[in-house]
């Protein structure tokens, strides 16, 4: 009687066509070929799109390099020191404490003509 019952379906009445085994490992197999192919594909897919993120911000930086850094005099402060100078300043100084290996909390807040 249980036999009976798993060959036909309930609701249809219809009979249920036995799978042998050696089908099933054959539907197995065939699944888990299209299944890698899948997440293969998803893999190449991301794969591409970080190369080409990867160029077009490469090239971007490469524009903002080549762009040269003009300083005209109007980027100079009220005391007339450009900006470079000052970056300049600010530079030595730090790099001097730190050869120096104090603990100094040092902070360039104006620099000034004399």
């Amino acid at each position: 009687m249980l036999w009976s019952l798993l060959e036909t379906d309930i609701i249809t009445g219809n009979e249920i066509p036995v799978v042998s085994i050696g089908e099933s490992l054959i539907y197995a197999l065939v699944g888990f070929a299209i299944t890698f192919l899948g997440v293969a594909i998803l893999i190449f897919l991301v794969w591409a799109v970080g190369k080409i993120i990867r160029g077009v911000t490469g090239k971007l930086e490469e524009k903002k390099k080549a762009v040269p850094i003009a300083v005209s005099p109007e980027t100079a402060g009220e005391e007339g020191i450009s900006e470079e100078v000052r970056v300049a300043i600010i530079a030595a100084i730090s790099a001097y404490y730190m050869s120096e290996n104090s603990n100094c909390e040092f902070k360039v807040k104006r620099i000034k003509r004399l």
